[in-house]
């Protein structure tokens, strides 16, 4: 049985539309709302047509800061974050001294020695803990930050009418800024295909921003969406 040591703040959301909260990184996860073709299509459809409401929270997003932040992170990836600009993030794969393939994350530059690596149910946080060993660098899971993703052709339509300037947000950018009265920071970021957006928030205010977006998004076709469309 799995043991599930992390907790959504909208696991109570999922579980009033059905879902069932399975294991995914060691967090509760919506992996279906019902299990009909149906459900799964009409999900599909939306986040190409019109957009889906996904709560991705079961990643990892892991603080990685101080004057050594940038060497442990390139020690670990295969990226040279030094060439990435703070506002802006970056795709990456996570190795081992082996050079074997471990994880893969998104680095999200957020200011001068302050970094975010975002990862899935790899090794990648034990990667960076023992490259910042004896460095002048601290590595901090933060679960209290809960990821909403908002993929989709009118995902920039419903954000827009909240913060106008989310339509200049470049690919793989990120913006510190306020939705629905509570501080975020969202990326234009996601592994849908389509044009998406992640939404970074502190756990107390998950519930208010997914319930604003989806109300928001209603007549837009806007729908919360199982995490294994």
């Amino acid at each position: 049985m799995a043991s599930l040591w992390r907790t959504s703040a909208l696991a109570q959301r999922h579980a009033e539309i059905g879902g069932e909260l399975e294991d995914w990184n060691g967090m509760g996860t919506a992996w279906f709302y019902d299990h009909t073709p149906e459900r799964a299509k009409a999900d599909y459809e939306a986040i190409r047509t019109k957009a889906g409401l996904m709560d991705v929270s079961g990643l990892k997003k892991v603080h990685v800061v101080g004057a050594d932040a940038a060497y442990v992170i390139d020690r670990v990836t295969t990226r040279n974050v030094e060439k990435l600009a703070p506002g802006r993030a970056v795709y990456a794969c996570m190795l081992n001294d082996q050079g074997k393939f471990v994880d893969d994350c998104v680095i999200y530059h957020i200011a001068v020695n302050s970094w975010l690596v975002v990862h899935g149910t790899g090794i990648g946080m034990e990667q960076l803990t023992t490259a910042a060993a004896a460095k002048n660098c601290s590595v901090i899971l933060d679960d209290d930050l809960h990821d909403m993703s908002l993929q989709g052709p009118v995902a920039v339509d419903v954000l827009a009418k909240e913060i106008p300037s989310i339509r200049d947000l470049a690919y793989f950018g990120l913006t510190q800024t306020r939705l629905y009265g509570c501080d975020v920071m969202i990326s234009r970021t996601g592994y849908t295909g389509e044009r998406g957006y992640e939404i970074f928030c502190r756990a107390k205010d998950a519930v208010h921003i997914w319930d604003n977006i989806l109300e928001s998004g209603k007549e837009m076709g806007v729908r919360p969406t199982q995490f294994s469309t």
